[in-house]
């Protein structure tokens, strides 16, 4: 089942509220377990990670960032604490509002983008990470706790969920658990695998965008989870594919890394993008 409506994970009670209200109830999408194609997200604090695998392999795969939202909060909550300092409250309010609008605005085109961009898609369904019990149990300091339980985790998964319902296309959820940490290629399974963005297995060599290869290891889970078919063999995976996208909501050109294979790299960087 996913989690609760999103609309606290960005701290404020009632940040990112939609203009209107809107009740899954009211959508018609059709049944998760007839689907030919499964979408694993990945949402981070910069990006968003996308991985549609079927029964043939895996599809396609994009990286969409947005710096510019991490960027903003992290301005807004640096003017914000000035303001409440000079005890003028209603500055503070307005900010706040400005800050709601400006991250809700990017949150609406950035969940627009992957709807669209799962539509190219045979019969998808798009699966997500229940991230709700990993969030509230976080705790990993007073300045890393305030960036990821202000980040609207749960808020872009609940507007990716609603328009996708929209176009009649099913969400479904799992739980997160080492998705992050877990090889695509071998399944080898450790921490260490994992730095920052890129990703080197420590049993095979697979090297990777971290934040892609975990979107696999979503649309993997969901396979497992919830269609009859197997999960394709994952001998290596194709060129990692980055887009940003712009304040305006315009995308620009995706850039292209070297394709992910096991075994030696030229440049010890292959599949990776900086």
């Amino acid at each position: 089942m996913p989690p609760d409506t999103p609309f606290g994970a960005s701290g404020h009670g009632s940040c990112h509220r939609p203009a209107c209200p809107l009740s899954h109830d009211e959508q018609t999408a059709r049944d998760k377990h007839n689907s030919r194609t499964v979408v694993g997200v990945d949402v981070n604090e910069d990006n968003v990670a996308l991985a549609a695998l079927s029964e043939d392999g895996v599809e396609e795969t994009l990286v969409i960032d947005f710096p510019e939202i991490k960027f903003e909060r992290h301005r807004y909550f640096t003017i914000r604490k000035r303001v409440q300092n000079a005890e003028k409250e209603s500055i503070h309010d307005t900010l706040e509002g400005r800050e709601e609008r400006f991250v809700r605005d990017r949150l609406h085109k950035v969940s627009r983008h992957i709807v669209e961009w799962s539509q190219q898609l045979e019969r998808p369904c798009i699966v997500f990470e229940d991230l709700k019990q990993m969030r509230d149990s976080i705790d990993y300091g007073t300045r890393m706790n305030r960036r990821l339980h202000h980040l609207p985790f749960r808020a872009l998964q609940f507007y990716m969920s609603y328009k996708a319902s929209f176009e009649g296309i099913p969400t479904a959820w799992i739980n997160p658990e080492y998705t992050s940490q877990r090889c695509p290629i071998c399944e080898h399974t450790e921490r260490a695998n994992r730095n920052r963005k890129r990703f080197k297995c420590r049993s095979c060599g697979h090297q990777d965008h971290s934040d892609r290869g975990a979107s696999v290891n979503i649309a993997v889970k969901g396979i497992k989870k919830h269609q009859d078919w197997n999960v394709p063999a994952l001998n290596s995976l194709p060129q990692v594919r980055k887009v940003r996208r712009r304040a305006s909501g315009a995308v620009d050109a995706p850039t292209v890394t070297h394709p992910t294979v096991r075994g030696d790299q030229a440049d010890g960087r292959m599949g990776v993008s900086n």
